[in-house]
């Protein structure tokens, strides 16, 4: 039997990241309902083609997939496709998440979290659109814990706007302290089109020069 891995796109935000260009909407949550539907008709056609394989991995992203109601989720038909060995994961931003959903993504299945942290500095993740802090970043990551999560990843970002060589030090210090599975680093590309891009423009905010980044890159490897 062949390995097989499902991708769920949730394209709803509370407020878009200024640096993202992914398909994501803001003030888009009436459509949730409707999104779902859609999704369950072509999960339970499509996935009649692939009844000969082993779901292998399902992930779910976005967006923020966070961001929909315990309700909602609940009518999301995927817990049929999770198997033995499946890893199952859901991106999880801190602003959007909480304990109620965190415990219904582990009833439906899912084994391992990626939470998007990006920073400590509080002040940065406010100048790049983040919906919330670096404490509610470790309360929903506690909150993990709490109800065993074995499997998560953190999300951290490099060479955003005012970030200097020893912000990330800090950020990392302080994440890896935190014993997660995983750890993934970005470094900021600055993408047309996106919020983040007209700030630079208008220089509201400035980015790291490229030794910096070089530097903060060495840091982190």
């Amino acid at each position: 039997m062949k390995d097989i891995g499902i991708y769920i796109h949730m394209p709803f935000c509370k407020q878009k990241c200024y640096y993202c260009d992914f398909v994501s909407y803001s003030g888009a949550e009436n459509l949730i309902e409707e999104y779902i539907r859609k999704l369950n008709e072509e999960l339970n056609t499509e996935l009649l083609k692939i009844k000969d394989y082993n779901v292998k991995t399902i992930y779910i992203g976005g967006g923020t997939p966070s961001l929909c109601s315990k309700e909602d989720f609940e009518k999301i038909d995927i817990k049929k496709y999770v198997m033995k060995d499946t890893e199952f994961t859901i991106e999880i931003n801190p602003g959007s998440a909480s304990y109620e959903k965190l415990k219904l993504y582990k009833e439906i299945g899912v084994n391992r979290l990626s939470i998007g942290m990006q920073s400590t500095n509080n002040k940065i993740l406010k100048e790049i659109g983040r919906i919330h802090t670096y404490e509610e970043f470790l309360e929903i990551y506690q909150m993990a814990r709490n109800l065993e999560y074995k499997n998560i990843n953190v999300d951290v970002m490099i060479g955003l706007p005012n970030q200097s060589v020893d912000d990330v030090e800090e950020t990392i210090t302080k994440v890896v302290n935190l014993n997660p599975e995983h750890i993934s680093v970005y470094s900021l590309i600055l993408e047309e089109g996106t919020k983040l891009e007209k700030l630079v423009e208008q220089g509201i905010l400035k980015l790291p020069s490229e030794d910096d980044e070089r530097k903060m890159y060495w840091k982190v490897k």
